[in-house]
């Protein structure tokens, strides 16, 4: 239980890095502050799983950086293509699209985010998993384990709900063939006409979703359906709308 603990809190201390270091990158090029990645809490999955990918399979090599950096490349490189297949195949959108990048492939990676995510293959290794495994493992065991699951818990409501509203958004991206920031505006406008029609206010579950996908197009507003020969629900559409 113990060391099952420690994965879960390795997996949420990376995941909560890798959103911060997200936000302070979109800062400098932006002058914004953004609320990053697919869930609503300060965590970035994909960045926790890559870490742990790093440290189960690249960890071994640390006496030879070169092969370290490379490996890094390969491993996240797939890791990134991999998630964004998933997200095609079960939802049928593109959150991100590299394809106007040089050197990409099929817009789902691309060799300038690959050779970025090599550096903080390096960083990670050399620098930042000493200094938290030494603070994570210095934890007393019980409050690890509270922790690890308290956060397990978290992440995954917080998975469920966005993972809920991407897929009620789909339909209408569909239907209007366009991103899912026009989506998120067609919603909140048909929305609005419907409450002030029943003269009522939204109910918590519709405010939450609507928070959810609000978020998620100002994160990736240039989203969009892949689903061009998929056919399209009009029902489905009207009922996510």
């Amino acid at each position: 239980m113990y060391e099952i603990s420690l994965l879960f809190l390795y997996l949420a201390c990376y995941s909560f890095l890798g959103w911060v270091a997200e936000v302070l990158y979109v800062f400098a090029t932006t002058g914004h502050l953004q609320n990053r990645g697919f869930l609503t809490g300060p965590f970035l999955p994909i960045y926790g799983f890559g870490a742990l990918g790093l440290i189960e399979f690249v960890l071994p090599y640390i006496g030879n950086p070169f092969l370290v950096f490379l490996a890094s490349v390969v491993l996240t490189s797939v890791l990134e293509f991999v998630t964004h297949l998933v997200l095609d195949k079960l939802f049928h959108i593109k959150l991100w699209d590299y394809s106007k990048r040089p050197f990409n492939l099929q817009g789902r990676i691309c060799l300038q985010n690959s050779l970025e995510f090599g550096g903080l293959g390096l960083l990670l290794l050399y620098v930042i998993h000493p200094l938290a495994k030494l603070l994570i493992r210095g934890l007393p065991h019980d409050v690890a384990i509270a922790i690890a699951w308290t956060l397990l818990g978290i992440i995954l409501v917080d998975a469920a709900n966005s993972i809920r509203s991407l897929a009620k958004v789909r339909p209408v991206l569909d239907e209007l063939h366009g991103t899912l920031a026009e989506a998120h505006a067609k919603v909140e406008q048909t929305a609005e006409r419907h409450h002030e029609e029943r003269d009522q206010r939204r109910s918590v579950s519709e405010a939450t979703h609507a928070h959810t996908l609000g978020r998620l197009a100002r994160v990736f507003p240039h989203a969009r359906s892949n689903a061009d020969d998929v056919p399209v629900d009009p029902k489905a559409a009207r009922e996510a709308a």
